[in-house]
């Protein structure tokens, strides 16, 4: 069954989504690629009002600032496409982008906007993407969108794959000068393995315990460190965030 999460920010999903995991995961024994392990699981549908207000990012993230930029950067302008890996979600999403922006612009109602990243038989290879389907509608005069992964990672993964999703969100709807509307997370199955079960109990700790401070990173945060190493793509994104977040 579904746990059903309903929040403001992305700072907030990820931890109630962490916490749901943490308190109400199933135990199953799963066969992964290189081993069988035992995993607690839910699944997940996390609905974000507001996907680019504050708290931005979440310090759960397996990396620092930097490191999330890297990883966005990967995502969004595809600089990891050349890096040896079998595919990038970067290579998969983006041979349909034009057509997807383009179909946006011909009818801002349409139900076509969608980009499925597991077609032909990379589902039944043995890495098959974890994301699985991205897609749009116009929703109140607002792009909302819409993720679905056949599996997520909910305490080493997660967090990063819904800044960098939310990231790409804002791309889409500045290349069609549309307004930000909500984003909806769904994950057929959200799962932590039995080795990372003492880290998610202590960040699920944190969240009840720590200031907002020592559990959040603000979008200006993440732009001090996006204009010190490259003010491109990922630096205008921030910018219209932070725009639309003061003209509220």
């Amino acid at each position: 069954m579904y746990q059903y999460i309903s929040t403001k920010s992305i700072g907030e999903g990820v931890e109630q989504a962490m916490i749901a995991l943490n308190s109400k995961g199933v135990l199953q024994q799963r066969e992964n690629q290189d081993r069988t392990d035992w995993t607690r699981e839910i699944q997940l549908c996390l609905d974000i009002e507001e996907p680019t207000s504050e708290p931005f990012i979440s310090k759960s993230i397996m990396s620092d600032l930097k490191g999330l930029y890297k990883y966005d950067k990967e995502f969004i302008d595809g600089t990891a496409d050349d890096s040896g890996w079998e595919y990038t979600y970067h290579q998969l999403y983006s041979k349909y982008y034009n057509q997807l922006i383009d179909e946006l612009k011909r009818n801002l109602h349409t139900r076509r906007a969608c980009i499925a990243l597991g077609q032909d038989d990379i589902n039944f290879t043995s890495d098959p993407p974890c994301l699985q389907l991205m897609m749009f509608n116009y929703v109140n005069g607002k792009l909302e969108m819409t993720v679905v992964f056949r599996s997520n990672d909910g305490v080493k993964a997660f967090p990063m794959n819904i800044h960098a999703i939310e990231m790409l969100h804002q791309k889409v709807a500045n290349d069609i000068g549309a307004p930000v509307g909500a984003l909806h997370y769904i994950a057929n199955n959200f799962h932590c393995y039995s080795r990372d079960f003492e880290m998610l109990y202590s960040y699920c700790n944190t969240f009840r315990t720590a200031t907002e401070k020592r559990r959040f990173f603000s979008k200006k945060d993440y732009k001090r460190v996006v204009k010190s190493e490259d003010f491109m793509s990922i630096g205008s994104i921030i910018d219209s965030m932070i725009i639309a977040e003061e003209g509220k």
